[in-house]
C-alpha cells in the first residue's frame, strides 16, 4: 500500500522548479537522508508551499547524485 508525503518548500522558486522538472530535491542534512529514505517508489507527494498544497505525483524513481554540484542542479540557493 502506497504512502502519501507532503514536501514542504521554502520558496516559491523552488516550487516551480520541483513542478517544472517533475521533481523533489532533498536537503544534504539528516532530515533530507530520511526523507529521501522513507519515500519509496509508488508512493504519492505533494509539494506544501504558502500554507497550500500543489498536485499530487507518484514517485516512479529515485535518484542520488555523487558530486555536490550536481545535486544543487536545478535549485537555487
Amino acid at each position: 500500500m502506497p504512502n502519501y508525503y507532503l514536501i514542504a518548500l521554502s520558496n516559491k522558486e523552488n516550487l516551480e522548479i520541483c513542478k517544472k522538472e517533475l521533481m523533489a530535491g532533498f536537503p544534504n542534512s539528516k532530515n533530507g537522508f530520511w526523507a529521501y529514505l522513507e519515500i519509496n517508489e509508488g508512493d504519492y507527494v505533494s509539494f506544501l508551499y504558502g500554507a497550500k498544497i500543489h498536485n499530487l505525483y507518484k514517485v516512479s524513481k529515485k535518484i542520488t547524485y555523487k558530486n555536490k554540484e550536481d545535486s544543487e542542479k536545478p535549485w537555487k540557493k
